[in-house]
């Protein structure tokens, strides 16, 4: 037998895995250890190990990827079969010695498998319990719906280590590698791949094998609640030119060449004139807005905050030139070195810790702050102080309304400087989305009322009395609609409720243009003017109003009058705004046809005052400006 052992940061578990294989009552083994560049003490605690000739030792240079290293590791292998044994697991002694036997007692069995151990206190056939014993392919084809935090999204059945197959198939099914996809179903396809060519799947009856739970696991890096693809990329190491095709099973999807790789194009940088701007923090939902910097000649570099958000962006990015700072015990003399002339501290409250150490450490270079949301959370969350220090003390100020930046003069007591501050939405898109391929409306075409949604479906309740009314709801986004599974299905059986897959930037125009107009958070305001009495509804500006203005949609509102809302000021300021009192007005607007013309006429004449280009030279006059003022 076999034994593969990719490995990687798991210097810490790696000796009780190879203990255990050692403790096998079967001992015609040998085992393939592939070090995927792993920088920790991994070797040091593998090499007395290496004393036992059958344990065999590969060390790679650079991180490639459990795919890669399993398909590695595998064509290394000399054994009749093939068994798995990640370095965070552990076989009990007879694992090996029960899945040999089945395998030579049963040639008609591909694939056989051990019970397992996990969660500490689960004894399972399967990861998805007794019922997928002997209807393993019925489950891997007709997986349910797992809720949000399950512990297993993809639906995967077997864990790598309760695994020994045969090795006819191994020309042909191949683990998937991470130049072609990431994604939490490594094994999952791995196992369908394996019943469509025909391999049987048998289970020996017995548990016999363990596979930890903890934090570090591989596929929690790619599921929606604990990892996310920025923090892939840290963690592995992934750079520039480096394009992932992101396809977590549950959660936003990505592949990153396809919507970011127009902005791969290496630019020559002009000589002079030029400012050195630092990014610190992330970048939210429309990252390669940044690309505008690049594009007036500005020097980027990026002082990234650890473990974003899944829905957060930070670098490493696939593309542009900036160079990365690690935010390390070294970060301070690296900056110092560069010697930037601005820090752009932003976006969201997440990096509030980080970008006050940042503040703190009076590296004599003015510091921009833009946030975007926002100072509830943070009083929620015990880092107001930090934010109120950042605000108070930082060089200039972006607020991304009138009303945010209003709402902290209260809570701050304070005026800040007009000349030294700007009003900026904290996340709008890069103006390349702003096409001109218009889509016919499907209201023209069937009399109907057509709206989107491709975002969270945030006050689209009840939804049977927005059927009731006429209204056509297009739900976009496959994310969104796991995170509301029952309303999803519930809404889809009046007959108004279409789904549709996540539409890429690319696509926003000719997809979303097709729809009369375009719904936003909705919700009631209850400050009466006074923004003493706001909450975040009122003062939040959702990432989704640039798709809508990139696709020139009236934004649905409800009609909050004579509360002060951002979203609502600034539609009514374009005359694009659709605001309601109840859904029966809103159907009732819709279907005042002349009149949506004209404010579809608006939102595409204003779209570009949505779009970060329009308004990346006003920002670095404000960092000029700071830049002077410090001096």
């Amino acid at each position: 037998v076999s034994v593969v052992m990719p490995t990687y940061l798991h210097a810490g578990f790696i000796g009780r895995a190879l203990e255990s294989l050692q403790a096998q009552t079967f001992t015609d083994w040998e085992l393939i250890i592939f070090n995927d560049a792993s920088p920790d003490e991994t070797a040091l605690i593998v090499a007395p190990f290496l004393s036992d000739a059958r344990i065999h030792y590969h060390q790679e240079a650079r991180n490639l990827g459990v795919g890669a290293a399993l398909n590695h590791a595998t064509s290394l292998a000399q054994g009749t079969y093939i068994a798995y044994l990640p370095s965070d697991d552990v076989y009990y002694p007879e694992h090996l010695a029960r899945l040999v036997a089945l395998l030579d007692e049963r040639p008609d069995v591909y694939l056989a498998y051990n019970g397992v151990r996990w969660h500490q206190h689960r004894y399972d056939p399967t990861l998805q319990g007794k019922g997928a014993v002997g209807r393993e392919r019925d489950t891997l084809t007709n997986p349910p719906q797992y809720p949000r935090h399950s512990p297993i999204p993809s639906g995967n059945i077997l864990a790598l280590v309760q695994v020994m197959h045969r090795r006819n198939h191994e020309a042909v099914i191949q683990w998937t590698p991470r130049t072609v996809k990431v994604s939490d179903e490594l094994e999952t396809d791995f196992w369908r791949g394996l019943l469509d060519a025909g391999a049987a799947f048998a289970y020996t009856g017995e548990i016999a094998c363990e596979w930890l739970d903890h934090p570090d696991q591989g596929h929690k890096r790619v599921a929606l609640h604990q990892g996310g693809l920025s923090r892939y990329r840290a963690q592995y190491g992934i750079g520039q030119g480096e394009w992932l095709n992101w396809q977590p099973s549950y959660g936003m999807q990505v592949n990153e060449r396809e919507r970011y790789g127009r902005f791969a194009v290496e630019r020559s940088l002009p000589t002079t004139g030029g400012l050195k701007i630092m990014l610190v923090g992330e970048l939210g939902f429309n990252p390669e807005r940044i690309m505008a910097f690049e594009e007036r000649g500005h020097k980027l570099y990026g002082l990234w905050m650890p473990n974003p958000d899944t829905w957060d962006t930070a670098g490493p990015l696939p593309y542009g030139n900036i160079e990365n700072v690690p935010f390390d015990h070294n970060w301070r003399a690296r900056v110092q070195a560069i010697r930037p002339d601005v820090l752009y501290g932003l976006l969201n409250v997440h990096p509030t810790n980080m970008l006050d150490e940042v503040l703190g450490a009076q590296l004599g270079i003015p510091l921009v702050y833009h946030i975007k949301e926002s100072g509830f959370m943070c009083l929620e969350q015990g880092t107001w102080p930090k934010l109120a220090r950042l605000l108070r003390q930082s060089d200039a100020q972006v607020f991304i309304s009138a009303e945010n930046q209003q709402w902290f003069e209260h809570a701050l007591g304070q005026r800040f400087d007009p000349a030294l501050s700007m009003i900026l939405d904290g996340d709008p898109p890069k103006i390349d989305w702003f096409t001109d391929d218009w889509a016919p409306k499907l209201s023209a075409q069937d009399g109907e009322i057509h709206t989107v949604c491709p975002g969270r479906p945030l006050g689209l309740d009840p939804f049977e009395e927005i059927a009731a009314s006429g209204i056509h709801v297009h739900f976009y986004g496959r994310h969104f609609q796991q995170w509301f599974p029952d309303w999803t299905h519930n809404s889809k059986n009046t007959g108004h409720m279409h789904l549709h897959p996540t539409v890429e930037p690319q696509d926003w125009v000719k997809e979303l243009s097709q729809y009369d107009a375009a719904w936003t958070h909705i919700f009631r305001s209850n400050n009466n003017g006074d923004l003493r009495r706001a909450k975040w509804d009122d003062l939040n500006l959702p990432a989704r109003l640039g798709t809508f203005a990139a696709a020139g949609l009236p934004w649905i509102m409800r009609d909050n009058r004579p509360s002060l809302v951002a979203i609502q000021r600034i539609a009514e300021q374009y005359d694009f705004a659709v605001a309601f009192r109840d859904f029966a007005d809103l159907a009732g607007q819709l279907r005042d046809r002349p009149r949506l013309e004209e404010l579809t006429a608006n939102a595409r004449k204003h779209r570009f005052q949505f779009a970060f280009d329009t308004h990346v030279d006003e920002l670095v006059n404000l960092f000029r400006r700071a830049i002077a003022t410090r001096g």
